[in-house]
């Protein structure tokens, strides 16, 4: 009855010939869109607290100031570096937020420099990630919102973060199964959606979580389109550039019948003359939409220290038990691979040799077999990672070898 009901909101807006029209801004309207990038382009200044959120919204509405994106990036930086030295606290969210808005502008979020060395934000984003899956299991809710859990989520997917998989995961799992009478807003929704479109499109998603992501990914759709009103906005006017986003990003998950998107971008448009998006955060969260981008773009964006390639040698080693073996690779991957990725490649490389399973745990992906070995707690045996002859002390989802790195899995006891 509620899909009946919002679908036959949707088919009162017939003013905007319907479905198959591209949803884009047009060229007599593309004035309104430049006014209010022009806006916020303004809005950045030496003396201003950054605004990540902002820069975001700068480079995915395609702003072409460069010298404020640049101001804004080193402003970023120098505030993350500043909070950081002096221990002062970041929710996940934040970091979340500081990680997109890095990336989107080709500055790597692994190396954020301060005088004490490099930062790695998105280890960093992680750790704390880590801490709301853990709350989320114990208590059934979050440390901060489940608001920050879902853009934890979209950050890590991102950044190619295989602790995304759990990160999805668990948020599934606080999500109803039924969209009505909750207490997701349209926001929250939102980002869970554009979370869970990016982490669903990743390679290597654990068979066992996708059905739970799959769901909690139609539910959150659901949710937004059940907002949607019979003149386009969806919720309230400031959070339909959120929603906005969050649909076109998941666009292929629903028919068009469901939304008529040009009819959401001209109520948009007709908002920008009165001013209702002239404050940073509206602007901010409506401009990705009214560039037909969404968050998740972000991943897309080509920055050249994501296409230099390294070369990573692995070697697999069992002396312990059965039929010995020793096996080498050499894997070639991008910089800022993590150890997971090195893995993945070589199985993909060499599947009769390299091939191996994980499981997930709260502290990320846990390797249980290399070639068929497994581990085993009666045995006391499992598989320990050395660079050299140094034990890591990281996991594999989490570790990124440096270029020419001899990387060592060798089966153990302890």
């Amino acid at each position: 009855m509620q899909w009946l009901v919002f679908c036959a909101k949707i088919l009162i807006c017939i003013s905007i010939a319907y479905a198959n029209i591209q949803c884009s801004v047009s060229d007599k309207e593309t004035a309104l869109v430049t006014a209010l990038l022009v806006n916020l382009e303004r809005t950045v200044e030496a003396n201003s607290p950054p605004d990540p959120s902002v820069l975001l919204a700068l480079t995915l509405g395609s702003s072409i100031d460069t010298d404020a994106k640049i101001l804004l990036t080193q402003q970023l930086k120098e505030d993350l570096a500043m909070k950081v030295s002096q221990d002062l606290p970041f929710s996940s969210g934040r970091l979340a937020l500081y990680t997109l808005a890095l990336r989107s502008s080709c500055c790597d979020p692994t190396k954020i420099p301060t005088a004490k060395g490099d930062i790695n934000l998105v280890y960093m984003l992680e750790e704390k990630t880590q801490e709301e899956i853990a709350s989320i299991e114990n208590t059934q809710s979050p440390l901060t919102t489940l608001y920050q859990v879902a853009l934890d989520v979209l950050a890590l997917c991102v950044m190619s973060s295989p602790e995304a998989f759990q990160a999805a995961y668990t948020l599934s799992k606080v999500i109803p199964p039924n969209p009505s009478g909750h207490s997701f807003s349209v926001d929250t929704a939102a980002i869970g959606v554009m979370g869970f479109t990016c982490v669903l499109a990743m390679d290597g998603v654990p068979p066992q979580m996708l059905k739970a992501m799959k769901m909690a990914h139609s539910t959150l759709l659901t949710l937004i389109l059940s907002e949607l009103k019979s003149d386009g906005v969806i919720g309230n006017i400031y959070t339909t550039g959120l929603a906005g986003q969050a649909l076109t990003s998941a666009q292929s998950y629903y028919t068009p019948e469901y939304w008529n998107c040009p009819c959401t971008l001209q109520q948009v448009l007709q908002q920008i003359p009165l001013g209702t998006f002239a404050q940073p955060g509206p602007a901010s969260q409506v401009l990705p939409f009214l560039n037909g981008k969404n968050y998740v773009n972000v991943k897309d964006i080509q920055c050249s220290y994501n296409a230099n390639p390294i070369t990573v040698e692995y070697t697999i080693v069992n002396n312990l038990v059965g039929d010995n073996f020793k096996s080498f690779i050499q894997i070639s991957v991008n910089e800022g691979s993590t150890l997971l990725q090195v893995m993945a490649k070589a199985a993909e490389d060499n599947p009769k040799e390299f091939s191996f399973k994980t499981e997930e745990t709260s502290f990320g992906p846990f390797v249980t077999t290399i070639n068929h070995l497994s581990g085993s707690n009666n045995d006391k045996t499992f598989w320990q990672f050395f660079s050299g002859s140094t034990p890591l002390n990281e996991g594999v989802g989490v570790y990124k070898p440096s270029n020419k790195e001899h990387i060592l899995a060798i089966f153990s006891k302890y």
